[in-house]
């Protein structure tokens, strides 16, 4: 049977003694020589305290466990917008994998992947030339998916501005879900490592709040892993689409989890408790939240603009056209200034900025 190891780390100063003893018990996954790809997640250039990106301390831990085993581990991901270099520069990951000699690489190649799903999509070529993949997600709330865990942590397999448009090309939460559901299918992590010593709440993944949350779930399956942490945060299953889309395709095994641990975390704005009723989210996806610019905060760096699959942000007259817009929140996601605010279309702000 698949298990799920809950371990309780307070700091990242204790994140060696506390997951190394848990690591080794997945040694016998890994074998001497094996290429081994480390993804952590990479969204944006935030300050590490932000809780926004993979903390170094917990990917030094990792590299070194890697190492030990004789294996050949390398880094790589590929951010909504720039280079992942960049970002792990910016957050101290870059100075890790100089620690252990360890080369980060860009996913810039895409390859069409053969799969039993519904969605034909790329994957980056330095993903699928691993032997092996330790997936190293932080635990964090999502505008869009409501949360960002182990699934969804896959997205970044897929390579640069594809992300943008599956944003476009699978509107409904639903159906989104369904595709980060089949890309994490075919990624098919050998480990997944999810971060939640500081967690990041409200308005995720990059605008919420840092929360200790002081805890670490890992495992082999990366849909009872996520499974496990929402019944850690007493949330059902039924609000949160990734699960439903991978019980549907009967992608959630059994499973026993070893250790414990119970938490809360504030949900993002846009989060419903019909979140998971698809006939309802299809008839209240007309009452979801609109994006709008605060120009008090806003530094005219568009990445906004660049990243919108849509093509519906125009910085220089800090407009959006809301006929254009599919409420991906991409722009929310990636805004380094949390400068994008999630707005009801029927305050009177909104009203007066549609077309």
């Amino acid at each position: 049977m698949e298990k799920v190891r809950i371990v309780e780390c307070t700091d990242y100063d204790n994140v060696a003694e506390t997951l190394i003893p848990v690591l080794k018990g997945y040694s016998h996954l890994f074998n001497e020589g094996d290429k081994v790809l480390v993804k952590p997640n990479l969204l944006t250039t935030r300050d590490i305290e932000r809780a926004v990106t993979t903390h170094p301390a917990t990917l030094d831990v990792v590299l070194g466990f890697l190492k030990e085993l004789g294996t050949n581990p390398y880094v790589g991901d590929s951010p909504a917008d720039g280079k992942g270099y960049n970002v792990a520069a910016k957050t101290g990951l870059i100075d890790i994998c100089e620690k252990h000699d360890v080369e980060f690489v860009e996913f810039e190649t895409p390859v069409a992947v053969e799969h039993n799903g519904e969605y034909d999509f790329n994957i980056a070529a330095e993903v699928l030339n691993a032997d092996k993949i330790v997936n190293l997600a932080k635990l964090k709330t999502h505008s869009l998916t409501f949360l960002t865990l182990a699934v969804k942590n896959n997205y970044g397999c897929v390579p640069g501005k594809e992300k943008g448009k599956w944003h476009f090309k699978a509107l409904k939460n639903s159906r989104f879900a369904q595709l980060l559901v089949e890309i994490c299918d075919v990624v098919n992590p050998t480990l997944n490592i999810v971060d939640g010593i500081v967690g990041h709440e409200g308005n995720g993944p990059s605008n919420g709040t840092p929360k200790r949350l002081g805890v670490i779930f890992t495992g082999e399956n990366p849909f009872a892993v996520d499974d496990s942490i929402l019944k850690s945060l007493s949330i059902p299953r039924r609000r949160y689409q990734i699960l439903m889309q991978a019980r549907r395709k009967h992608l959630i095994p059994e499973y026993e989890i070893e250790g414990s641990w119970k938490g809360t975390m504030t949900l993002p704005q846009t989060a419903k408790v019909f979140s998971g009723l698809d006939i309802i989210n299809r008839s209240f996806n007309f009452f979801k939240k609109i994006p709008a610019i605060n120009t008090e905060k806003c530094i005219a760096c568009k990445r906004c603009e660049r990243a919108c699959p849509a093509g519906a942000i125009t910085i220089d007259d800090y407009s959006i056209d809301y006929k254009k817009c599919i409420r991906c929140y991409v722009c929310h996601e990636i805004c380094p200034e949390d400068a994008i605010n999630l707005k009801s279309r029927f305050t009177p702000e909104s009203r007066k900025k549609r077309p």
